[in-house]
């Protein structure tokens, strides 16, 4: 028994370490053999021989738990049956009711590092980035076992990694986005094959699958007794910092539940309007340093949030609660800022609301309403703002800045300018100030910089948001491109894709609209071109399938007076059908070739090299 307690003097490591390192190097199942007893038993005996060791660290600070969660260099389930996922599983449950002190200590963590390459993160978010995608039906054996990490912790679901800042629910909807895509992927042929039908069934079960992470994850109770029909995925979702795409993704495939109440009687509206986000900093001594960006919601998340539940149903916001409290209360009560937080959202909205608050409680609030409406002057008639009202007046910056100035400060946060854009999308000056932040930032940062594939982690679908909103404004959509463009060294980095998330469609898309905007044109194609590079055939296939041919022949015969648009069209001409193992239609020769043959002659120096060598491809 006193073997168990060794402890390896350079490395610090137990023999529970290394049990647990094996276990996930090497996955077992019931159907293993040559083994005297399961993982599960000699964990076991381990813990009842040693009593501490399950709480033991070794040199870099980790406890058996961590190699346990997930294997340095290969994803849990590569080569592992449901059934060893379920082995898997059982073990980390053992480990952390073992010593659930030091197991929570370790899963608030926001450092942990498994492999270098991937960064310092969260146990749990480590836990759902070594997941490849689950093809099993029914489904189960994924789910419990992030379930298993999850459920000591739930509030970990928020946190934010130290190393690029992404989230585990992040993560998992740009997967389950993926795997979606490919679900409906288009094949040359007939598309009724039965491969093609497996195809796309097996990445439908693989985003179902994922689906289910999704929502384990959200449930914030993990009530296990509870119906799914019971749970209420909306109010789970406004509850946390929950990523926008995803919010609003459920939003609209969930819309009944923006009008249904609670146990108490709360709309999501309600819920929204009184979160607040957890202080983590008292539960973990890891996190001090990095509190404020694991914990607190983006400057504009909130806004977001409460204007997409009062889109939905406005008359959520004059409904009370069990405790006869309309949501302006709760908001202000909660202390949400008063445009940021989306307390302003309510207010206008239904501003009779305003006559339940003490105003006087909350100069805040006071303040904001004295600088923007009579509200004050109207019940405070004949008083003017002496002394600390007075310097009140000048309001807190921060709160009152417009989110179209905040974009364009040269030191604004990514995070900031990425909320301010998903809570101003009708505003097409804030979308197009705000992708020009973007691109600055990018421009500041090489090619191969782990800083870029962060970026890229919101960057790429905000980007594309905007461009979805403003079609018909050239501003954006030409800062949009050039953004983009930067970003695409990130493709394929933590599910970021440019098929998925509409990038290439979009930049097409744009370069149809404004055919005569020969800045358009050249940022477009540039994007396309470095999309192509990055991505490979998979994204050149899917430029082709958007009729991105047809839109780069456009803009060579639209601009043929413009050396910039003309080049660039060659170039990307060239990167697409460089590629042969891209599923192409033929490039036609009969209306190609004259536009290439002008480029070539007019500017020689720009042209004619690429031009020639894409005539040479033609059809």
């Amino acid at each position: 028994p006193n073997s168990a307690d060794y402890q390896h003097p350079s490395s610090g490591d137990t023999p529970l370490h290394l049990a647990c390192r094996l276990l996930a190097l090497v996955p077992y199942d019931d159907a293993s053999i040559g083994l005297a007893m399961a993982p599960l038993d000699a964990i076991r005996m381990f813990i009842r021989c040693s009593a501490d060791i399950a709480s033991r660290t070794n040199s870099k600070g980790y406890i058996a738990l961590h190699d346990a969660i997930c294997p340095p260099a290969a994803n849990i389930n590569v080569n592992a049956s449901p059934a060893a996922i379920h082995h898997h599983t059982q073990v980390i449950n053992l480990l952390i009711a073992a010593d659930y002190e030091s197991s929570l200590e370790y899963l608030q963590r926001t450092d942990v590092i498994h492999n270098k390459n991937d960064g310092a993160g969260t146990p749990l978010y480590h836990a759902v980035a070594s997941l490849s995608d689950d093809f099993t039906s029914p489904p189960g054996s994924t789910i419990q076992f992030i379930s298993a990490i999850h459920f000591p912790c739930p509030m970990m679901v928020s946190a934010k990694n130290d190393s690029n800042h992404d989230k585990p629910l992040a993560l998992l909807y740009r997967r389950f986005s993926r795997q979606f895509d490919q679900s409906e992927k288009f094949f040359p042929g007939d598309n009724s094959r039965r491969e093609v039908l497996d195809y796309r069934n097996k990445y439908k079960t693989a985003a179902m699958n994922s689906w289910k992470i999704i929502l384990a994850l959200l449930d914030p109770l993990l009530d296990k007794k509870k119906a799914v029909s019971d749970f209420y995925m909306v109010h789970a979702a406004v509850r946390i910092d929950c990523p926008p795409d995803l919010l609003r993704y459920i939003i609209e495939t969930r819309p009944e539940e923006v009008r249904q109440t609670n146990d108490v009687g709360r709309l999501p509206l309600h819920v929204a309007a009184d979160a607040k986000i957890m202080n983590m900093n008292m539960q973990s001594n890891y996190s001090h340093s990095h509190g404020d960006c694991m914990n607190s919601a983006s400057r504009y998340h909130y806004k977001f949030v409460i204007d997409e539940l009062l889109y939905s149903y406005p008359d959520g916001a004059a409904s009370v609660d069990a405790d006869n409290m309309l949501p302006l209360q709760l908001a202000v009560n909660s202390g949400k800022t008063w445009i940021g937080g989306g307390t302003k959202s309510l207010y206008d909205v239904y501003p009779d609301a305003m006559a339940r608050v003490p105003v006087e409680e909350f100069p805040s609030i006071k303040s904001a309403l004295s600088f923007s409406t009579n509200y004050v002057g109207e019940r405070e008639e004949g008083r003017t703002g002496t002394g600390e009202d007075a310097g009140l007046s000048g309001i807190v910056k921060e709160e009152h800045y417009d989110a179209i100035m905040m974009v364009q400060k040269r030191d604004a946060d990514l995070g900031d300018v990425i909320s301010a854009m998903w809570a101003n999308e009708e505003d097409g000056g804030v979308q197009m100030l705000g992708c020009a932040a973007i691109a600055d930032m990018a421009k500041k940062i090489k090619k191969n910089d782990p800083q870029l594939r962060s970026m890229a982690l919101t960057a790429v679908t905000t980007v594309v948001n905007a461009m979805k909103n403003h079609p018909n404004e050239p501003a954006v959509q030409e800062k949009a491109c050039g953004a983009l463009r930067l970003l695409a060294p990130a493709d394929n980095y933590r599910e970021v894709s440019f098929a998925a998330s509409g990038a290439a469609a979009s930049i097409v898309g744009a370069m149809q609209a404004h055919v005569s905007d020969a800045i358009v044109q050249k940022e477009a194609c540039s994007a396309l071109r470095d999309i192509v590079k990055y991505g490979g055939p998979d994204r050149a296939t899917v430029i082709a399938s958007v009729s991105g041919f047809t839109a780069l022949q456009n803009s060579l015969g639209a601009h043929p007076n413009n050396v910039h648009v003309q080049r660039e069209a060659c170039l990307t001409l060239e990167a697409l059908t460089a590629i042969q193992s891209a599923n192409l239609p033929d490039l036609p020769g009969i209306r190609t070739a004259p536009l290439l043959e002008a480029a070539r002659e007019r500017y020689p120096d720009a042209c004619k090299e690429v031009a020639e060598i894409v005539l040479s491809r033609l059809s």
